[in-house]
């Protein structure tokens, strides 16, 4: 009977850590996009970038040409600062491929 409290909160313990804590991965967002192709291999995530924070840059081949080249910045950078994404991934959403991916 002294041990029914130890039993049951063991139980309790055991059932919490099945809840695996998964981080937030760039490569899994919907803003991610790999630079090279869209295989999300990762030799070409490193190099990916976040459509959520273009670059404000005067585009210049837009006055002459009439094409607008908006340029992103690269999704580490964007993990890197508070006030972009930041390391917990503040504006991150899950795509629907997130669950084939590692």
């Amino acid at each position: 009977m002294k041990y029914i409290i130890t039993i049951i909160c063991s139980m309790i313990v055991s059932i919490f850590a099945l809840n695996e804590v998964r981080p937030k991965l760039c490569i899994n967002c919907k803003f991610f996009r790999n630079s090279f192709n869209n295989d999300n291999t990762v030799a070409d995530s490193r190099y990916g970038k976040c459509l959520l924070f273009p670059k404000l840059e005067t585009d210049f081949d837009f006055l002459v040409t009439g094409i607008e080249n908006i340029d992103y910045y690269y999704a580490y950078i964007a993990r890197k600062y508070v006030d972009m994404c930041g390391v917990e991934g503040k504006l991150y959403k899950k795509t629907k491929r997130e669950d084939f991916t590692l």
